[in-house]
């Protein structure tokens, strides 16, 4: 039996923006590149543009840019930046599943079976091979591969060393459904 097909994106009459679905939670404060990299070191819009190019490798990227973030999407929003740092980019993606690796600065979990990956980019040379296969991983959660693939790995109890968010744990020890947690 093959998987339903996936709905037609939803766009934000305000912003433009497209979601999965209708009035997904979002910044309408769109802005340009130029604008989100105005008074940041040249080398990390750079470094962003390498980011977006090993990004692209995979198929189609959209870049969507507001105030506060710049959000990379397939159907799903699966990467993206936090704003320029001094010397260095924080890049994000999402997995189903959580990697426990020294150059993650952080996992967050998402219930249901999400995990958020922080990374710190200085230089093109930390878009290597291995964050390459990730965001590669991360491209197909993007596309919804996890949602028609019965086969797709869901971790769904998140790891001792995964940043758990306060309600999340609660819900998880009272035994509620933790993807109700809002």
């Amino acid at each position: 039996m093959s998987p339903a097909p996936l709905t037609p994106l939803w766009r934000c009459p305000v912003c433009g923006q497209e979601f999965v679905s209708r009035n997904m939670p979002h910044s309408c404060q769109v802005q340009s590149l130029d604008a989100y990299f105005a008074g940041s070191d040249p080398a990390l819009r750079d470094l962003f543009e390498a980011l977006v190019a090993a990004v692209g490798e995979n198929g189609p990227v959209t870049v969507n840019v507001t105030k506060s973030r710049i959000a990379l999407q397939a159907r799903n929003r699966f990467a993206g930046i936090d704003r320029p740092r001094k010397d260095h980019l924080v890049a994000s993606f999402i997995l189903t599943r959580p990697i426990d690796r020294a150059r993650l600065a952080r996992v967050d979990y998402i219930p249901p079976y999400y995990f958020a990956h922080r990374v710190r980019l200085r230089r093109p040379e930390d878009i290597d091979a291995e964050l390459r296969a990730w965001l590669a991983e991360a491209y197909r959660v993007g596309e919804q591969h996890h949602v028609t693939d019965p086969d797709w790995v869901k971790v769904r109890t998140p790891p001792a060393w995964v940043h758990v968010p306060r309600e999340v744990a609660e819900a998880i020890a009272r035994g509620d459904d933790p993807s109700k947690v809002r």
